[in-house]
């Protein structure tokens, strides 16, 4: 199995175990070596000690001495000279060979006044350690001292240290495995999220917290938050294509017999006299016909192409025209306006025809959101910077919420006979002339449409050269 196949658990587990093994049998090795080191330099220390101190003495000559030094020390020793063995705790007969071995150098080998050790193979390896004899430099003193309790202390530590080595890796690894799942299992978490995410879209958030995973996790949820808003942008963006191609259809084929219904309806009107019941009945479909050209207009404004023939504005100007046009209708609904604006206002670049439209679109929503008469209040002054703000404001029945995100979108409408493209342009309209439309709850009753137009490029300079 390649890396790639493994779990990001064990990728983080099994470098970290091969680690630690290399690592602990490295330093079991070096401990090994280390306690062999000195436990050698510790019986080499000891045979020199013990051949110094016997030759700088008679002690060497006398076998009986000899055989104490022996088991207080467990070390053999030999005095011998060129002519052969003076004295020994070695039986000569049984060990003849093993002394023969030892007792090969002479008194130039050795060196007057210091201790040569060696290693030999006695019936085991030992150290050897030589030193001439005090006054008789031709007398060598051997010191035997076998190693194999030395190999025997060895061999007895090294299974517990390798023990000790392998319980230290199972532990290591079962701390890396904690610690690597502890890691992991958010990551998985969040796999398992991005799972369960629905291709269409959910309301589901991954959880956030405060390390790197929970970093990710808000990276994550922000990816969805601009998804859903791409996918309500492309929803709105296929509507309003639908709807321009509606609105280029109905153009085409409605609008003119619509006109010449009209005409023919009110010249039927004018041509019936005195005959109520019938000029009732006409004037019914008169209201209609009209209806259908209010929907029209909205649909050919939904498709009339983006140019926009802007001229430096006041923007009081447009609205004390829109609001004249309207008194009657407003008066008659028990309507009363109350208009408030300050002096001094920059200009605005604005196609005059169009935004009107705009501002009859709005203020006509808020006066049938007051169907038993109120107040609508239309005010303008400044926004942030250089920009002109207009407010809309009316104390009817307010936004309905089961609409509240989609009052934008083509087609959704509260009213009987609405179509739902009027604020659609209105927004299209206003954020062609670089502005901005919103649309938010009043308290304790009603709706604030605000409209925000950068002011026109010489505002702009007029305030620079202020």
């Amino acid at each position: 199995m390649t890396s790639r196949g493994l779990r990001l658990q064990h990728r983080i587990v099994l470098p970290f175990a091969a680690v630690a093994l290399a690592a602990t049998f490295a330093v079991a090795f070096v401990t090994l070596t280390v306690m062999s080191r000195t436990l050698e330099s510790r019986a080499i220390s000891q045979v020199q000690n013990t051949a110094s101190a016997i030759s700088h003495s008679d002690f060497a000559l006398n076998s009986t001495i000899l055989t104490t030094v022996h088991q207080l020390t467990g070390a053999d020793v030999i005095t011998y000279t060129d002519q052969g063995v003076i004295a020994t705790t070695l039986d000569e007969r049984a060990d003849r060979s093993l002394i023969e071995s030892v007792a090969k150098p002479v008194a130039a080998d050795v060196g007057a006044g210091g201790v040569v050790v060696r290693r030999m193979q006695c019936a085991a390896p030992c150290f050897v350690a030589y030193a001439s004899m005090a006054g008789r430099p031709d007398t060598i003193v051997a010191v035997i001292a076998q190693s194999t309790e030395l190999m025997a202390a060895s061999r007895a530590l090294t299974p517990t240290i390798l023990v000790a080595a392998t319980v230290s890796v199972l532990v290591m690894v079962i701390v890396s495995q904690v610690v690597a799942r502890r890691v992991t299992a958010p990551l998985d978490a969040l796999v398992a999220f991005a799972r369960d995410v629905a291709p269409g879209g959910s309301a589901q958030r991954a959880q956030v917290g405060d390390d790197e995973v929970g970093r990710l996790a808000a990276a994550f949820n922000d990816m969805l938050d601009r998804l859903d808003r791409s996918r309500d942008a492309l929803v709105r963006s296929e509507k309003l294509a639908l709807a321009g191609l509606m609105a280029a259809r109905v153009a085409h084929d409605v609008r003119n017999p619509l006109s010449s219904m009209k005409i023919q309806a009110q010249l039927l009107d004018v041509s019936l006299g005195d005959d109520a019941p019938r000029r009732k009945m006409l004037g019914a479909v008169l209201r209609d016909i009209q209806q259908l050209e209010s929907v029209v207009r909205d649909l050919i404004e939904l498709a009339r192409p983006g140019e926009l023939k802007r001229e430096p504005t006041s923007i009081d100007a447009v609205v004390h025209e829109v609001l004249q046009q309207l008194s009657a209708q407003l008066s008659y609904r028990k309507i009363v306006v109350q208009a408030e604006s300050p002096p001094g206002l920059p200009l605005v670049d604005l196609d005059v025809a169009r935004f009107r439209q705009v501002l009859l679109n709005l203020i006509g929503n808020a006066a049938d959101a007051m169907p038993t008469g109120g107040t609508l209040k239309v005010t303008t002054g400044r926004g942030d910077g250089l920009s002109v703000a207009i407010d809309i404001c009316d104390d009817g029945v307010g936004i309905d919420p089961a609409i509240r995100d989609r009052l934008f979108d083509p087609f959704v409408s509260t009213k009987r006979d609405g179509v739902g493209l009027g604020l659609v342009n209105a927004k299209a309209v206003v954020e062609s002339h670089g502005g901005t439309l919103e649309l938010a709850a009043r308290e304790p009753k009603g709706t604030r449409a605000r409209i925000v137009l950068p002011a026109s490029k010489g505002a702009f300079q007029a305030s620079a050269h202020g």
